[in-house]
């Protein structure tokens, strides 16, 4: 009630010339209404009533606001108008009511001075705004809608207008948005916000309003909206063909405002289902004569979206066989192709232990295409005279060293399928037992050198 009284005096001291000794003071109010480190604003008239010149100057008695210092000479019966900036210093001034004295005086004599009061109101940067509601669509909003519309009304409580400030409206149902806005005094605004839901589930969602001007937040509130029940539910089918295979991309989303129950089905023919691979697995599978129906139970939530790939593939299993039996093939013809040779020997036994022994050498080619060039080393160890009686094939060469003894066929010409026995005779004597090393052919299969070893003999004397 005080302070009420008080402002009753203030407007009334506005109104009229305040008198002094020699001195009279006019303020015209330009702002009084600021927030924390903003500018008080007064236009102030000073009047000489002297009969002679003075030098004139004025002072806050406050210290805790700033000003800037000004002198004036004044002729005698003449005015001087001046602009008072009273500044708010945000370490020392608080949001309140502050009546301020200025005091005008003559710098030539101290006697002549007047004070006028000057009313202040400082106020929080939270408090010049008021959000009042959020309006939407009275069916709330809807998510299938490529967009919305949401109406904020605010009001500016004080009768000062509020330039280039910016309204941001936040919240999980849609990217925040803004819009630069001016209010005048005590105004009630209302703006219109238009908003892209982002699969919005159904029901109430706070909005959070935020009004800013520069670094300043004049306004941080929360409000609700609600979002009606919108079910829409899209779906996108690719099949795409190649070569032997066929693949099924399905493609359900749920676009509306609340969460959708879903059953996809597919039918595959018996033999497709052989060679098909899915994706996630079906919730169960029926069989109505030779065609298989594929079913899947689901649900998709807002903004969610559920993928069915079926894939049918019969070009792979067919590479697999022709791999399969290319390697079979290979193996055959690795098999079957190249020389074979066996070595066997024939013993006569005398008293004193083996008189001579026959050598077999068995060669064949296991191929169907002729094998040219052949050669056949065979050798002995602890001999007393050269092999003799060589059946139907000579050796290309015999070489002794000592009791050894190494035979050499060569040219050698194999078609294919064919086989050939090479023997030979020799003297030898063993008393316990001996091993005759086994035989090697050399020839070439497709210009590759090959190498094939023969079993070894062991004779017992």
């Amino acid at each position: 009630m005080k302070r009420l009284i008080f402002l009753f005096l203030f407007i009334f001291l506005l109104a009229i010339t305040v008198n002094g000794a020699g001195l009279s003071v006019k303020t015209t109010v330009v702002d009084n209404l600021i927030l924390v480190g903003e500018d008080a604003i007064f236009d102030i008239t000073v009047k000489n009533d002297q009969g002679s010149s003075d030098r004139v100057t004025f002072l806050i008695t406050d210290l805790n606001w700033e000003w800037e210092k000004k002198f004036f000479d004044i002729s005698p019966g003449r005015s001087e108008q001046f602009r008072l900036r009273l500044k708010a210093p945000e370490s020392t001034i608080k949001p309140d009511r502050y009546s301020i004295n200025l005091k005008v005086y003559s710098t030539l004599d101290s006697s002549i001075y007047v004070y006028e009061p000057l009313l202040v109101n400082v106020f929080d940067e939270s408090s010049f705004l008021k959000l009042e509601k959020i309006d939407s669509s009275v069916r709330g909003l809807d998510p299938s809608k490529d967009s919305n519309v949401i109406k904020v009304t605010i009001k500016n409580r004080y009768d000062k207008p509020i330039d280039n400030a910016e309204i941001f409206l936040e919240s999980d149902i849609f990217d925040t948005v803004s819009k630069k806005v001016d209010f005048n005094e005590a105004e009630l605004k209302t703006e219109g916000f238009s908003v892209d839901l982002n699969g919005a589930i159904e029901g109430w969602h706070d909005i959070n309003v935020i009004v800013k001007r520069g670094s300043s937040v004049l306004l941080d509130d929360i409000g609700r909206v609600m979002v009606g029940k919108h079910p829409d539910i899209k779906e996108d089918k690719e099949i795409i063909s190649g070569f032997m295979t066929k693949n099924y991309n399905i493609i359900k989303r749920n676009e509306g405002s609340t969460i959708s129950e879903e059953v996809y089905r597919l039918r595959l023919t018996s033999f497709e289902r052989s060679f098909s691979n899915v994706d996630p697995e079906p919730s169960f599978i029926e069989k109505s004569g030779d065609d298989y129906y594929y079913v899947w139970n689901f649900n998709i939530k807002p903004g969610e979206e559920y993928r069915i790939s079926v894939e049918i593939n019969y070009r792979d299993p067919l590479f697999l066989l022709i791999a399969l039996i290319v390697i079979v093939w290979l193996i055959a013809y690795l098999v079957e192709s190249g020389i074979s040779i066996k070595k066997k020997a024939l013993t006569i036994k005398s008293k004193d232990g083996i008189s001579y022994m026959k050598v077999l050498l068995m060669i064949k080619n296991r191929g169907k295409k002729e094998i040219k060039n052949l050669r056949i080393v065979d050798q002995l160890f602890n001999v007393k005279t050269v092999p003799s009686d060589y059946g139907t094939l000579r050796p290309s060469k015999v070489n002794r060293s000592g009791d050894s003894v190494v035979l050499v066929w060569d040219n050698i010409n194999l078609v294919g399928k064919e086989e050939r026995i090479i023997s030979y005779r020799v003297n030898i004597e063993i008393r316990n037992k001996m091993r005759l090393p086994g035989a090697l052919v050399r020839y070439k299969v497709r210009n590759r050198p090959a190498v094939t070893r023969s079993n070894s003999v062991f004779i017992v004397g």
